[in-house]
């Protein structure tokens, strides 16, 4: 019993350790390749997200093989205008549990931070974890020489009073490759 306890705790704590971190600026449009934001802020480096899940620690392929995390602390407005945060993960059939906290007014059913955030201002205290549950061999994932893709997708960020494409950022995870070429924001 006290293997099983131990192994449940380790795994929840690799599971939070392992998380893939980046930033978030808007606006940034499509997000094809790593840059550096300069605006009303600090400055905010970006780029795709290539996850390969064969390629993570030792701990979490043999503990949590079907889970993957992505997070973020950190959303800021580089711009001239206030905008209103809104969040979606484009292209995205795999089960996914979001948890958001922030001190910033935020509604969980249309991921949308709800109060403008002025240009120069990051959300405070943020704090955003995706957990996505990869199933075993689902024959909707893409299959190409080198591996699997499991998902090729990305993080839409808008403007939720205009629907203003703000910042695109492609998100890929996969076994063996993350490869597939860039994502597209709007497809």
């Amino acid at each position: 019993m006290a293997v099983t306890v131990g192994a449940g705790a380790f795994a929840q704590h690799v599971g939070k350790t392992e998380l893939v971190h980046f930033w978030i600026a808007v606006p940034a449009g499509n997000v094809t390749q790593p840059i550096t934001m300069r605006g009303a802020g600090p400055p905010v480096s970006m780029s795709p997200l290539s996850i390969d899940l064969n390629r993570r620690g030792l701990p979490k392929l043999l503990l949590q093989t079907d889970l993957e995390g992505i997070g973020t602390h950190w959303i800021y407005n580089l711009g001239k205008k206030p905008v209103t945060i809104r969040l979606e993960l484009v292209n995205c059939s795999l089960p996914v549990e979001w948890s958001v906290n922030a001190n910033w007014p935020y509604d969980p059913v249309t991921h949308t931070f709800t109060k403008p955030l002025p240009p120069g201002s990051s959300i405070p205290n943020l704090g955003i974890d995706w957990i996505f549950t990869i199933p075993k061999d689902d024959p909707s994932y893409l299959h190409n020489d080198e591996g699997i893709i499991v998902y090729h997708g990305g993080l839409r960020v808008t403007d939720a009073n205009t629907g203003e494409l703000l910042t695109f950022i492609p998100i890929t995870i996969g076994r063996g490759t993350t490869s597939v070429g860039g994502a597209s924001c709007c497809g």
